[in-house]
């Protein structure tokens, strides 16, 4: 090869790569939309519209939140998958992701290989919130009326292999319980039926509980983290309450489809974990107990991992399973 082609191939190269530059720098050029794999007014709804709202004021484009309910996130979620991988629709996930794989045999996508994990958002505890009138204000009070009751007992989920179905499980099995689970598109759902009495309980995150609790409408039990959270210090934990080692935490994660640029994951993941380190979103969080969790992408997939295969564990000892 002559100097005189070297010299074009590497302007080429050059000016090939001064391009794709060019375009992350400028990304984004159009409207991005977070698909939330829930009903509106849930956590994951709550927590998605307030990053929408920053990267929205970073990026210069309209960030718009778009609610695909159902399946326990499954709707949602198999909507990414089929999406292009350019940057511009994006998911909230949630631990809810990683506990669907671990219950779910058929899912419409592989959970591990659809997907692209951008960044990790943050965490919050999930509270167990009780009817108004149930005759409990202890988790030790409320575990003796769930144990002695001689009527059938429920409380409300979020679908097959959802955090609550897995805590719910879990807190049965922890107190010696059969208080069976009724299916909800979302969190909100859910909270609306405790309030009104028609279910016992549901646990949920603080985010969208701790509202509610502060109005009366629902009472409040306990957390399930191991320590007391700062947002509602007076609530006792599950482990300090005779649940040994009793733990389920909430997070969020921002998914792209599976083929994503890596300098356009990497470009995406430092404006999310800017928007993490700002007063307006730590203060956001910490309003209902949550902590922003920034990561880069590749941590950001081995959190993921690590989730993935600790719920398939827990499953397999708590026999949940897909109906």
């Amino acid at each position: 090869m002559n100097g005189r082609m070297t010299s074009a191939l590497a302007v080429t190269a050059g000016l090939a790569l001064a391009g794709t530059a060019h375009a992350q720098e400028d990304f984004p050029q159009q409207p991005v939309t977070i698909v939330v794999p829930f009903s509106p007014g849930g956590s994951n709804d709550i927590v998605a519209r307030q990053l929408g709202q920053q990267l929205q004021e970073l990026w210069g484009e309209p960030v718009v939140i778009e609610n695909r309910p159902g399946g326990g996130a499954t709707i949602g979620s198999a909507y990414l998958a089929e999406q292009d991988p350019d940057g511009y629709t994006l998911m909230i996930a949630s631990v809810t992701f990683t506990m669907n794989a671990a219950v779910q045999s058929e899912l419409p996508y592989d959970s591990r290989e659809d997907f692209t994990p951008i960044a990790l958002i943050g965490q919050v505890p999930l509270v167990i919130g009780a009817r108004p009138d149930i005759p409990a204000e202890t988790p030790q009070e409320l575990i003796t009326y769930l144990q002695e009751s001689d009527e059938p007992l429920s409380y409300g989920a979020t679908g097959v292999g959802s955090i609550q179905h897995f805590a719910g499980e879990l807190f049965n099995q922890a107190a010696g319980t059969e208080v069976q689970v009724i299916q909800y598109p979302g969190g909100a759902p859910a909270m609306t039926d405790v309030m009104g009495g028609h279910i016992e309980y549901s646990i949920g995150s603080m985010t969208q509980m701790k509202p509610q609790i502060d109005e009366g409408n629902i009472k409040g039990i306990a957390v399930t983290s191991l320590e007391r959270s700062d947002a509602m210090p007076d609530l006792p934990t599950l482990a300090e309450s005779g649940l040994e080692d009793f733990e389920v935490i909430q997070w969020w994660a921002i998914l792209g489809p599976d083929g994503m640029d890596q300098a356009l994951v990497d470009e995406i993941n430092e404006d999310i974990n800017q928007v993490l380190s700002s007063d307006a979103f730590t203060e956001f969080l910490a309003a209902d107990g949550g902590t922003p969790r920034p990561m880069s992408a590749q941590e950001t997939a081995d959190f993921m991992t690590r989730n993935f295969d600790r719920w398939a564990q827990v499953a397999e000892e708590a026999g949940i399973r897909e109906e």
